[in-house]
């Protein structure tokens, strides 16, 4: 599944600002605003889009960026990920390779510095790491390259593996649906019914 022109020209304006009214990204995507809403829609089905947020640059409020690079046995990458995860001052965690999490830390002032130190320092599957405090930013863009014709990576809605080739599509409760096979689409057909009648089923409160 690839993006197409129109989606492509639809995310793109959306980078540069996220405010952008319906009305305006129809006039530069040559689209009509029905059909932007709806193409937009889909994308955030897709997992394309998962919102429009305010960029703040976190040193605009003084606050200091750090990178730490970890390292774990391989068997204990991902519980290492996830604990990470957890502690408030990580934004962003990665898993890369050679047993190595990179993670990225906004810190206020010197004790969130200790704290964030005494928070890892209880990671048990952490075996060693570096931090580099962020100096000066020389770019800062956004991660994802839009063009027309980019592979778009969807998980089974079913299995959740990665699909190859053309998903199959579904539409249940008014939105897409993406799975890999026949036999994921019909067992996903049947959870949903299920979740549906189940749902229909449940006293209403007076």
């Amino acid at each position: 599944m690839k993006l197409d022109v129109h989606d492509a020209k639809i995310l793109e304006i959306l980078q540069k600002d996220a405010r952008t009214s319906l009305k305006d990204i129809a006039e530069e995507a040559k689209l009509t605003p029905p059909t932007v809403s709806s193409r937009m829609k889909s994308l955030e089905e897709l997992g394309i889009i998962l919102g429009y947020h305010v960029d703040i640059p976190p040193d605009s409020l003084g606050q200091r960026v750090m990178f730490f690079v970890l390292k774990a046995k391989p068997a204990d990458l991902e519980e290492a990920a996830e604990a990470l995860a957890r502690i408030s001052l990580v934004r962003e965690v990665h898993l890369a390779s050679g047993g190595r999490i990179i993670a990225v830390a906004v810190l206020r002032d010197v004790s969130d510095q200790e704290r964030l130190t005494n928070e890892m320092a209880r990671i048990p599957t952490i075996q060693e790491y570096d931090n580099y405090s962020v100096v000066k930013v020389k770019k800062r863009e956004n991660w994802a390259i839009v063009a027309e014709g980019v592979d778009v990576s969807l998980a089974c809605y079913y299995c959740r593996k990665p699909i190859q080739g053309t998903p199959y599509k579904i539409r249940l409760g008014g939105r897409d649906h993406y799975l890999c096979c026949p036999i994921c689409e019909k067992a996903y057909k049947e959870k949903y019914a299920k979740l549906e009648a189940g749902a229909q089923k449940k006293p209403t409160k007076d």
